[in-house]
């Protein structure tokens, strides 16, 4: 019976098990990076992926450590990573997109995948800057009705690759639910919502303000003396959903709001 038992903890263990973990993924967890696996980066040396110190701290991402994954000049133009640690994702009407942190030293497509438990479904989006955090947001409209085990990442994914880069990925979840003090949407009083002309954004100690689309793309972006309050034009905008960041004496917060 010993022996027995013995045999099938080494299967179980040989199999690869990871702890689990909640979303968004912050990477400020020990051994969190052995919760992601490698692919098609030429040889996938475990050197190449691997949590490090956040690069830039002084930005929106005021978090310590995050995910370093460098990217080899001979990697498929699809090298990424992926996990099943962090739990099935369902995707509901309500619950369907999800944002990622990301500072590169090269401009490309960032895309995020969930597979397995039915049709996979990829999204891309660039990144816009170089060299500091940027969120990015990923639409899974397509995903509704769907649950998913796996996540995965691709850092940099351009067509085709002509050169190898160094990403730093962090902090991927559900949109509006990230760490580095992100709190929840009801905690600031965004309206009207929908809206057609002017949003009213109350918070109190706010500094800043960024908006962006669900591609990532920021479209406002404004700093002013410390307030409770702000109006902003919106009527030139495009219909859809838009995600907004401050910048406040509690951190980085985030709600959205629908323009109409």
């Amino acid at each position: 019976m010993k022996t027995t038992i013995t045999l099938l903890l080494l299967a179980f263990f040989s199999m690869g098990v990871y702890a689990q973990y909640e979303l968004p993924a912050d990477f400020e967890t020990p051994e969190e990076d052995t919760a992601w696996v490698q692919f098609a980066n030429a040889d996938d040396s475990a050197e190449n992926l691997g949590l490090a110190e956040n690069p830039a701290k002084d930005g929106i991402n005021t978090s310590d450590n995050s995910l370093k994954f460098t990217v080899l000049d001979n990697a498929d133009p699809w090298a990424g990573a992926w996990s099943e640690a962090y739990g099935s994702l369902g995707f509901t009407a309500e619950k369907y997109t999800l944002e990622m942190m990301v500072y590169k030293d090269v401009i490309s497509d960032c895309g995020l995948k969930v597979e397995g438990g039915g049709d996979a479904v990829e999204v891309k989006v660039p990144n816009t800057k170089t060299n500091e955090w940027e969120l990015l947001t990923f639409d899974f409209t397509a995903a509704i009705g769907t649950t998913h085990p796996r996540l995965v990442f691709f850092p940099d994914f351009p067509d085709p690759r002509t050169a190898g880069s160094t990403c730093y990925i962090d902090n991927i979840g559900w949109a509006g639910t990230t760490s580095v003090g992100v709190m929840k949407v009801a905690d600031i009083s965004v309206y009207p919502n929908p809206a057609t002309e002017l949003i009213t954004i109350r918070y109190s100690d706010m500094s800043s303000v960024t908006i962006s689309n669900v591609l990532g793309q920021t479209v406002r972006s404004f700093e002013f003396q410390t307030t409770d309050h702000e109006v902003i034009e919106v009527s030139d905008l495009e219909t859809g959903l838009y995600f907004i960041i401050l910048e406040t004496a509690d951190g980085m917060v985030s709600s959205k709001f629908v323009k109409e």
